[in-house]
């Protein structure tokens, strides 16, 4: 590993899924909280073995169940995986108290702004109220941690591609993005920006202009878009997820952030286009390495930081995947990638750049990230 310390860097997050960020330890308390005392996959199927009271029992449930991401079906069981943790999300008052928790343990961890996602309709597999009250629930949780705590956040509503434009005659659950995309529009403020992304999978089959009448009231509402793009694919090729998804993203929907982007090292001219329009990177590569779209030692990103692109570096989905905060990812990753001390202050400084928030905000931010990074300085005080 380069020679740096990581545990006094200033850091910032920018994609994050909350339900997957949730802690053992809070997905615990909240199982007893609910009563509940068995596990079943996101589709139904139980989980033997595993307490959900217990977060060492919660841990080792993990730890296996991220052995067979790599595997055919490794998709399938990640999703599956999800399960757990919004199996003990049941009232709006767990959201917005779980969000304003996770926002709290982030700055604890040296998160200076932490942005969560996620989808309203997940939620509501357990949460039964409307999908705008789901929405907001998770917003008020951001607003509770900057009014009680000074802690800086944002929520980015999310929807599943692959459910997102079933005809008027499907469940609501098929047809998420103009439900979506109305909630973010609602909620979305000049003083607080809300964030809307689209996750899910396959990539290739609902390509990012698919969607773009049905997100036209949030772009016209100004509310800021990241795509999840060029993820979910292998080298050389990226045929599952080519950097043509990205271009598309960029050009159709206007997003300002692509989410993991990783086929990009595949092509000269979508690089260039993310560079000249100052279009954030929001690198994962733990997850990708984990989920064996890409291994760690090959990951792009120090090529994108060589050719100016604007990349962070986030930890996605730490409860499947492992590192909590972004310091314990540049722990794991600088090594690897050859990232020293300057690297990850650009990247922090990449981030900030990119984050959803107020000019006022980012001047600030940007001023207490300065003051952070100085020799002598630690952000956890």
């Amino acid at each position: 590993m380069p020679d740096t310390d990581v545990w006094d860097l200033p850091t910032v997050e920018l994609h994050r899924h909350f339900e997957a960020g949730l802690t053992p330890e809070t997905i615990a308390r909240l199982a007893a909280r609910h009563g509940l005392t068995d596990v079943r996959t996101r589709f139904g199927e139980p989980v033997p073995g595993v307490d959900p009271q217990d977060p060492a029992s919660i841990r080792r449930y993990y730890e296996t169940v991220v052995q067979g991401f790599t595997g055919p079906d490794g998709f399938a069981r990640f999703v599956d995986s999800f399960g757990l943790p919004l199996s003990v999300l049941r009232s709006l008052e767990d959201l917005e108290e779980a969000v304003f928790e996770q926002l709290v343990a982030c700055a604890a961890a040296g998160s200076l702004h932490t942005e969560l996602r996620g989808s309203p309709f997940s939620y509501q597999e357990h949460v039964r109220a409307p999908v705008g009250e789901i929405a907001a629930a998770l917003v008020q949780g951001v607003d509770r941690a900057w009014l009680e705590r000074g802690i800086s956040g944002t929520f980015i509503l999310a929807f599943s591609r692959h459910k997102g434009l079933a005809g008027p005659e499907a469940p609501p659950d098929r047809r998420q993005a103009p439900a979506v995309a109305q909630a973010a529009a609602s909620l979305h403020r000049a003083d607080r920006p809300v964030g809307l992304d689209i996750a899910g999978y396959p990539e290739h089959t609902f390509p990012p202009r698919l969607f773009e009448e049905a997100l036209r009231p949030a772009r016209e509402s100004g509310v800021p878009l990241t795509i999840h793009a060029g993820e979910q694919a292998y080298p050389p090729d990226f045929t599952d997820a080519p950097p043509a998804l990205v271009v598309d993203a960029i050009e159709c929907l206007g997003a300002r952030r692509i989410g993991h982007g990783t086929a990009l090292c595949a092509s000269e001219p979508a690089r260039a286009l993310v560079r000249d329009r100052a279009v954030g990177v929001e690198c994962c590569p733990v997850s990708n390495e984990r989920m064996g779209f890409m291994p760690l030692q090959r990951h792009p990103l120090p090529r994108f930081l060589e050719e100016g692109l604007p990349v962070s570096v986030s930890t996605d989905d730490p409860l499947m995947f492992g590192p909590f905060s972004v310091r314990e990812t540049l722990a794991a990753t600088a090594g690897p990638l050859g990232l020293d001390r300057a690297a990850m202050l650009r990247l922090g400084r990449n981030a900030l750049a990119g984050a959803f928030v107020t000019d006022v905000r980012r001047d600030a931010l940007r001023s207490r990230f300065d003051e952070l990074a100085r020799p002598g300085n630690r952000s956890d005080r």
